[in-house]
């Protein structure tokens, strides 16, 4: 049995958010041109590393590492083994997942990611009453990959702090 006021001492950071991509260029070109991230670098990987790590026999993808904020993303374009899925989720399936960004200006963000293949789920929506910031405009994003972004611009008040 583990004690359990040591586990929370275990998880020391987060090192990165990895992300399944279709066309690994056009991903890299979309998180570099639209939202800044820093091209880290490229790589083709396969063998008994992934293929252990997964569980996945005979996996190989093409990954990128892009980096922004002291946060890592890794983008990854599987190209074996054949017979993959899109996984499109809603926000309220059991197993999805997004990534917040902050962002200063969301309307201008919506109109660049729209030329990438990115659509809003829903429609901006603006924070009332706390737990989060209040006055703080949200946004849902998704691509037909099945990623979803949210974009977060805080108050004025609340970015010049």
């Amino acid at each position: 049995m583990t004690n359990q006021s040591l586990l929370p001492q275990n998880v020391l950071e987060i090192v990165h958010t990895a992300i399944a991509v279709s066309d690994l260029q056009h991903q890299i070109d979309f998180w570099q041109q639209v939202l800044g991230f820093t091209l880290e670098g490229k790589a083709e990987i396969g063998g008994s590393l992934p293929e252990d790590e997964t569980g996945v026999p005979g996996i190989r993808s093409k990954i990128a590492m892009l980096s922004k904020g002291g946060q890592t993303i890794e983008l990854y374009q599987p190209v074996a083994p054949q017979g993959r899925e899109t996984y499109r989720p809603s926000p309220v399936d059991i197993g999805s997942w997004h990534l917040a960004l902050k962002v200063t200006d969301l309307d201008e963000l919506v109109q660049l990611s729209a030329a990438w293949g990115w659509r809003v789920r829903g429609k901006v929506a603006v924070v009332e009453e706390g737990p989060g910031p209040v006055g703080a405009r949200l946004v849902y994003l998704h691509n037909t990959d099945g990623t979803i972004l949210e974009l977060v611009e805080l108050p004025t008040a609340v970015r010049e702090r």
